[in-house]
């Protein structure tokens, strides 16, 4: 049991995906573990650029959340969540505006319309985070059936 235990893997939980750039994913959605997020990420080594896919439920604190990772991330792209809770990438773009305004970012309706974006516009050497709820992840899994993924 106690082997079983220490090979398990979350997905989402910093699950990088195999390919270029590298893409990881985690659910990071409030401060303390996007404080965690951006430490494995400052642990992976030398990326020249860092893009980061964010998207977040309403009743989460996004500010706290940019906050613990901002200094790690070279471009955002925000995109909304849906359902009821979901907050739309114009409302994130708001809460970006003022937390970090010097931040370069673009909003987009949907999670998967802003990773389309930060993957056109990120070269094979960079890396692409994207996180801020379960829901993120899931849509960009969903989008990524053939890249698989394992966790670190």
């Amino acid at each position: 049991m106690r082997q079983g235990l220490l090979n398990v893997e979350l997905a989402g939980r910093f699950q990088v995906l195999p390919g270029r750039p590298a893409v990881i994913l985690d659910v990071a959605h409030n401060p303390h573990a996007a404080a965690v997020l951006a430490e494995n990420l400052d642990n992976m080594g030398f990326y020249p650029r860092t893009l980061a896919v964010l998207g977040m439920l309403r009743d989460k604190d996004a500010a706290g959340v940019i906050d613990r990772v901002a200094d790690r991330i070279d471009r955002w792209y925000l995109g909304g969540t849906a359902g009821p809770r979901g907050l739309s990438g114009q409302a994130l773009a708001a809460v970006m505006s003022e937390q970090r305004p010097a931040a370069k970012f673009e909003s987009f309706d949907d999670v998967a319309s802003a990773f389309a974006a930060a993957h056109r516009a990120a070269s094979t050497e960079d890396r692409i985070v994207v996180f801020g709820s379960f829901l993120t992840v899931a849509e960009i899994l969903r989008e990524q059936p053939n890249r698989g993924g394992q966790s670190q």
